[in-house]
C-alpha cells in the first residue's frame, strides 16, 4: 500500500486549497479530497500534513491544525488496517466507501471535541457513532472487524488467514447488503444452496466455505452484535468421499529427481492414459529444473511447501536442517538426505535474497511448472476421483501428472517412509504431524501397498 497527500491547486472562495489523498492498494487506485481546504502557505509539503507553529492554524471552517492532521493520520490508520485484511484487489467504490468511513469516524471526533468532550470520550462517540445498528448495517461490512479480530485472537498463520480472507470474495458475490440476522434457518440454507448451485462448488469445498462462515456468525454472536441459535442447530449434509492420496513412488522419485530437462521448444513424445501418443513442447526448461529441485527437496525432506521456501543456508549445520514450521510452529531437526544435500550443493554458489539456500518459485506457479515436469515424466496413470457437485454424485478419471502439486512432495516422503517399515512414531518426529490421527491415511496406503507386494511375491513363487 502507497498513501500520500497533496494540496489540489484550484482556490475555494476563501483563498483555500483541498487537501488530497492517493492510495495505491493491491492495484487499485483512488484520488480524493478529504474534505478539508487549508491555506496553501500552511501546508508542509515534505511531511504531508499541516505546518505547526506556535500560533495553531485554523481554517476558514474553524478546524485546527491538530484536527485537520489527527484526520490525515487517521486516514492512514484506516487504510493500513484495511490492507492486512484485504485479499483481492478491492473495487474503486469499496476504496471510496473506506475512505468514506474514515472522514465520517473523523468528523464525528471533531464534532465531539467541540461540544467539550474529552479526547477519549471523542473517541468513543466517534467510534460509535461510525457504526450502525446490527440489525441495518449489512453482514459484509462486518467482516473486516472479524478477520482482524481472529489474526489477533489466534494467531492465524498466512495460509489460515488466506483461507478464511476467502469468506469476503464469497460474501460479496452472495450479498453485500442482507444483515446478519439474514442467517436464520433459512439463510443458513439459502448460503449452503449459493455455494453448492450458484458457485458450482464440490461438497466438499461447499463444506470448507459453510465452516467460515458459521465461525464468522458465531463470532458475532460472542460480540452481541446478533442472536443467531440455527447456527448451532442446523447441521447441512455434506457429502465428501475421501479423495485418493497422491504421491510418487519411490521408482517415480528417482525419475524425477534424475530427469533432465530438454531444451525450449523440444518436441517429446508422450502417451495419454489410454496409450495414444501426442507430443508436447518444452517451455521455460529452467523453471521446470527449479521445479524439479524444489519438489524433490521436499520429498527428501518432508517438507511444506511454506518451509521450503524458508530455508536458510544458515538453518543448516552438519548435515542437519532445523526449521520451525510455520503451519504448527513445530521445532523439527532434519537429518539431510544425500540427494536432499547435492539439491542444496547445486545452488551453494547461486546468491537468493535473504540468504535464502533454494531458488524459489511461488507456489501457484510452481504447481503448475510441476504438472508439466510430471507429463514429461510420463507418469499418466490413471487415477479415478469420486466427488458430489449440485447434490449429483460423479466419477472423474485423470492422469496423474495433473493432480500432482508441491504437497505431494510431502506426501511421497511419508508414504515411502511407512511403506519400508519405519514406525509411524518416528515418521511423525520427521513432519511434525501432532497426532496419530492424521497419520491414518497414509499409514492405510502403507498397508495396502505391503499387502500387494506380498500376494506379488507369493503369485510369482507359485508360477
Amino acid at each position: 500500500m502507497k498513501i500520500s497527500y497533496y494540496l489540489k491547486q484550484e482556490k475555494n472562495k476563501a483563498g483555500e486549497c483541498p487537501i488530497r489523498v492517493s492510495i495505491f492498494l493491491h492495484g487499485t487506485h483512488l484520488m480524493q479530497s478529504i474534505g478539508v481546504a487549508i491555506d496553501p502557505n500552511q501546508w508542509d509539503k515534505k511531511a504531508e500534513e499541516v505546518k505547526v507553529s506556535k500560533v495553531p492554524y485554523v481554517n476558514s471552517k474553524g478546524l485546527s491544525e491538530k484536527v485537520i492532521n489527527k484526520r490525515i493520520s487517521d486516514i492512514k490508520t484506516h487504510f493500513a488496517a484495511f490492507d492486512l485484511i484485504t485479499v483481492e484487489a478491492p473495487t474503486l467504490d469499496e476504496m471510496k466507501a473506506e475512505l468514506q468511513r474514515a472522514i465520517s469516524k473523523s468528523a464525528h471526533f471533531v464534532a465531539a471535541i467541540n461540544a467539550g468532550d474529552t479526547v477519549d470520550a471523542a473517541e468513543d462517540k466517534a467510534a460509535e457513532a461510525a457504526n450502525t445498528p446490527a440489525d441495518k448495517k449489512p453482514a459484509y461490512a462486518y467482516i473486516d472487524e472479524y478477520l482482524k479480530d481472529r489474526a489477533r485472537e489466534v494467531s492465524w498463520t498466512y495460509e489460515t488467514a488466506k483461507m478464511n480472507k476467502t469468506l469476503k470474495t464469497y460474501m460479496a458475490k452472495y450479498s453485500k447488503t442482507v444483515p446478519l440476522s439474514h442467517f436464520d434457518r433459512e439463510g443458513l440454507i439459502a448460503y449452503v444452496d449459493y455455494l453448492r448451485f450458484t458457485r458450482n462448488l464440490e461438497d466438499t469445498s461447499a463444506r470448507k466455505q459453510y465452516k467460515i462462515l458459521t465461525a464468522f456468525l458465531n463470532w458475532a454472536q460472542q460480540k452481541r452484535y446478533v442472536n443467531l441459535p440455527d447456527v448451532a442447530l442446523y447441521h447441512p449434509t455434506f457429502k465428501t468421499p475421501k479423495k485418493p492420496i497422491i504421491f510418487l513412488t519411490k521408482q517415480e522419485l528417482d525419475i524425477l529427481y534424475k530427469y533432465e530437462v530438454p531444451k525450449s521448444g523440444t518436441k517429446v513424445k508422450l502417451k495419454d492414459m489410454s496409450g495414444r501418443e501426442y507430443e508436447k513442447t518444452v517451455q521455460e526448461p529452467g523453471a521446470l529444473a527449479k521445479t524439479r529441485d524444489l519438489f524433490c527437496f521436499c520429498a527428501f525432506t518432508s517438507l511444506r511447501y511454506s518451509d521450503m521456501a524458508n530455508v536458510h543456508l544458515y538453518d543448516i549445520q552438519d548435515g542437519v536442517l532445523t526449521v520451525t514450521t510455520q503451519k504448527t510452529n513445530a521445532r523439527l531437526q532434519i537429518k539431510l538426505h544425500e540427494n536432499a544435500l547435492a539439491i542444496l550443493d547445486k545452488y551453494r554458489d547461486c546468491h537468493f535474497p535473504h540468504d535464502l539456500a533454494l531458488p524459489v518459485i511461488s507456489n501457484q506457479k510452481m504447481n503448475q511448472y510441476l504438472k508439466d515436469l510430471c507429463e514429461l515424466c510420463g507418469f499418466n496413470q490413471p487415477i479415478h476421483v469420486t466427488g458430489f457437485r449440485k447434490g449429483q454424485r460423479y466419477d472423474e478419471t485423470y492422469p496423474k501428472y495433473s493432480l500432482v502439486s508441491t504437497h505431494c512432495g510431502r506426501k511421497t516422503f511419508i508414504c515411502f517412509m511407512l511403506s519400508i517399515g519405519i514406525a509411524p512414531q518416528v515418521v511423525m518426529k520427521f513432519t511434525g504431524h501432532a497426532d496419530y490421527k492424521s497419520m491414518k491415511p497414509y499409514i492405510d496406503i502403507a498397508d495396502s501397498a505391503k499387502t500387494a507386494a506380498i500376494e506379488a511375491m507369493e503369485k510369482a513363487m507359485r508360477e
